[in-house]
């Protein structure tokens, strides 16, 4: 079994990555993607100056970020592949996808060979829209149902940017708990059909119902559905960014 999301949080020793490991073991999972999100790195500042720009809170949540340098993680990944894990263990990034920035995320992806390289929307048009503000910034100003579509629009190019492995967080926009007033079916089923073509696989994130308290415990019921039928490949992920979180709620 595979826990394909868990992120060490900037905190690069044997160590933690053991503690992890053994976690993992102690719920039979044989597998980890450890993934770290690019918001992490100094060397990914540009991906966010303009959802910096868009919101001073917005600048105020990356300025907090504790960074570190890139290479710091990838010569951490050089090291953990020369010692030995009860489990298999596989490195990637967690990547912000957006559309203006594709060139600089290629350049990202050619210039070291991570094992994952993994998309995620966190943002439409520069605005977060799971926060708490993103009432005041998002959904209290514009209609939910052109926010699903921008938001499935993105999902879209992401999907056909010929960059990602896997995507996380594909229905995350359902954290905000507001529902479009048409039926999803159709672009379910027209994304469904591009990961399968692109053999993209998808995350079954089960941090959705731990950690945000929705109804779903990953992705929405009929999507997963669509995907099965297709043959997309989907894969659980506890999102995990403590030991004691991976494998919950599998």
């Amino acid at each position: 079994m595979i826990d394909a999301h868990v992120s060490l949080q900037g905190s690069y020793s044997k160590a933690l990555l053991m503690e992890y490991s053994k976690a993992a073991q102690k719920k039979h999972i044989d597998e980890l993607y450890v993934l770290e999100p690019t918001y992490k790195f100094q060397e990914c500042e540009l991906l966010y100056q303009e959802i910096r720009a868009t919101y001073p809170c917005q600048n105020q949540w990356y300025n907090n970020i504790t960074k570190c340098s890139i290479r710091e993680y990838q010569n951490f990944i050089d090291e953990m592949k020369q010692e030995e894990f009860p489990i298999a263990i596989k490195f990637g990034l967690c990547v912000s996808y957006l559309p203006q920035h594709e060139r600089f995320l290629e350049q990202l992806k050619q210039a070291y060979p991570y094992d994952v390289f993994v998309g995620n929307i966190e943002f439409i048009d520069n605005v977060a829209f799971s926060w708490n503000e993103s009432y005041e910034m998002m959904w209290n100003k514009y209609n939910a149902n052109f926010l699903y579509r921008r938001y499935y629009e993105t999902m879209n190019a992401l999907l056909t940017s010929q960059l990602f492995d896997g995507v996380a967080g594909f229905d995350a926009i359902k954290i905000c708990q507001i529902k479009p007033s048409f039926s999803m079916d159709h672009t379910f089923h027209k994304l469904a059909k591009i990961l399968k073509e692109k053999a993209i696989y998808v995350e079954h994130d089960t941090s959705m119902a731990y950690r945000y308290q929705h109804g779903d415990d990953g992705l929405q019921a009929d999507f997963l559905q669509v995907c099965k039928a297709l043959g997309v490949r989907v894969l659980r992920a506890s999102n995990a960014s403590v030991p004691e979180e991976v494998g919950m709620g599998f």
